[in-house]
């Protein structure tokens, strides 16, 4: 084979698989880390607030019935602004009877943990979000459900409270 013909033919066997290299490594990127987990059933059990004896569980499709809102948001961990499908953290101490002087500790499926009282979490304006951009947020990305803050919120850029994946609250 002359020069030209082997140039050709690594050219046709190499480039593909530079491109195709590429595209898979930028298509796995994920700013939160971690690997693609199955979402949970539409009825499966995802969060649970536990108030004394009181408990309480949700899944996805109870989420949903309790008439979410959307807020666009700037999310400080991919540095971006994001809309998501929210229900505020009042709306679930009204459910669960929790006082504005109780301390709720919020706990995500990976043990991380933040307390603080209801009263702060409401003044932060804290969501639970449900969904980003319409749809279900993923495992490996803060899912199935989180806690965000609104523009504006005094807890906006204050990292601690943002829970990723979160699975439940202690009322203490």
């Amino acid at each position: 084979m002359n020069t030209k013909k082997i140039a050709g033919l690594l050219a046709t066997l190499i480039i593909p698989l530079i491109v195709t290299t590429t595209a898979v490594e930028a298509a796995e990127v994920n700013p939160y880390g971690g690997v693609a987990v199955k979402p949970p059933a539409p009825t499966e059990v995802i969060f649970t607030i536990t108030n004394g004896k009181s408990v309480k569980q949700y899944s996805m499709n109870s989420l949903k019935a309790l008439k979410p809102t959307t807020i666009t948001i700037y999310e400080p961990f991919v540095k971006k602004e994001q809309t998501f499908t929210v229900i505020p953290i009042s709306t679930f101490a009204k459910q669960s009877g929790i006082s504005p002087t109780a301390t709720l500790k919020t706990i995500a499926l990976n043990d991380y943990a933040y307390a603080n009282t209801l009263k702060n979490f409401e003044k932060a304006k804290g969501y639970i979000a449900i969904a980003r951009a319409g749809k279900p947020i993923p495992y490996d990305q803060g899912g199935p459900i989180r806690i965000v803050f609104p523009k504006g919120s005094v807890w906006a850029k204050f990292l601690d409270p943002w829970n990723w994946s979160l699975s439940s609250i202690e009322v203490k």
